[in-house]
């Protein structure tokens, strides 16, 4: 009996061998140059330790503007992303279920756009604006979204660029809701709709909302093709012009900036499951019974 388990042992753990294969060779081809530009950044040839690179940054100074732009950019498109995907597809949902299919499609197509169409787009887009000559309406439209500080045109073009995955994020929250109910029941107790989104529809898909706001950050911080095109010198601009003076900065730079992309996107998926299982805990949580009533004594 134990001589014929063990061939079907040895194929099980062959089997389970050949299921790890093809993760560990992602894991080699995506940390190997991670791991590489972390050893040039902090360690000289002789294997000493060195933050040449971190002095280098803080001493010139030039990467305090790039970096506060970028950060003021990814909050700005989480906050605008949140703010108008949310109601869009709750409204969706209660009040126009056929169209759906279309919203989905419509979130989907930035995945077949490159970012490189985009940025051209956009560049013709700011020219046809800019051709109207000083003073006029679209010249000061062209200003205003390509203010040095904040150019928000960054900021619409990466909450169009996060559409697909965050909207299915989205959807897929709602759709495991009974959101007329919810709707109507708040409705019933007098909250007008703006309540009913921030008190009773956004708790219940935090774990959904919790990944949008991070993955749209996480895009938004790390993004160059868009930025480059449109001549905006965010922290990724920043690091490609650096490498020519200093390429020891611009490696510790670079790693510095993946290491938070990876971390926001680990923070993002993390939470998400976290608030998911709360949020069914929740509501599989069989409710309290209620005290049974003390039976008033007479006085005799």
């Amino acid at each position: 009996m134990a001589r014929s388990l063990n061939p079907r042992l040895g194929e099980s753990r062959t089997a389970r061998t050949l299921t790890w294969l093809p993760l560990i060779a992602l894991a080699i081809f995506v940390l190997t140059p991670q791991l590489s530009s972390l050893t040039y950044a902090f360690f000289r040839t002789d294997g000493t330790f060195t933050t040449d690179g971190l002095t280098g940054l803080a001493d010139s100074g030039a990467i305090v503007a790039p970096l506060i732009r970028s950060l003021l950019i990814a909050a700005l498109t989480s906050l605008v992303l949140i703010g108008t995907l949310v109601p869009a597809v709750v409204a969706v949902h209660l009040w126009a279920p056929r169209l759906r299919s279309l919203l989905s499609i419509l979130c989907t197509l930035p995945l077949v756009i490159p970012a490189i169409a985009i940025a051209a787009g956009m560049t013709t887009v700011l020219r046809g604006l800019a051709s109207n000559g000083r003073g006029s309406l679209g010249m000061e439209i062209n200003l205003l979204l390509q203010a040095e500080n904040l150019p928000l045109v960054l900021v619409g073009t990466y909450v169009i660029l996060c559409l697909p995955f965050t909207y299915r994020s989205i959807d897929a929250g709602l759709s495991s809701l009974d959101l007329r109910t919810l709707h109507e029941a708040s409705a019933s107790l007098g909250a007008g709709l703006r309540t009913t989104l921030a008190r009773v529809v956004v708790p219940n898909i935090r774990g959904s909302v919790m990944f949008s706001a991070f993955y749209a950050f996480a895009l938004s911080i790390g993004e160059y093709t868009i930025a480059a095109t449109l001549s905006i010198n965010t922290l990724p601009v920043y690091l490609n012009t650096l490498s020519d003076a200093n390429f020891r900065g611009s490696i510790t730079l670079s790693v510095l900036l993946n290491l938070t992309t990876w971390l926001l996107l680990a923070t993002a998926t993390i939470s998400a499951s976290r608030f998911d299982r709360r949020g069914l805990g929740d509501a599989a949580a069989p409710a309290a019974p209620a005290a049974a009533p003390q039976k008033e004594t007479q006085p005799a």
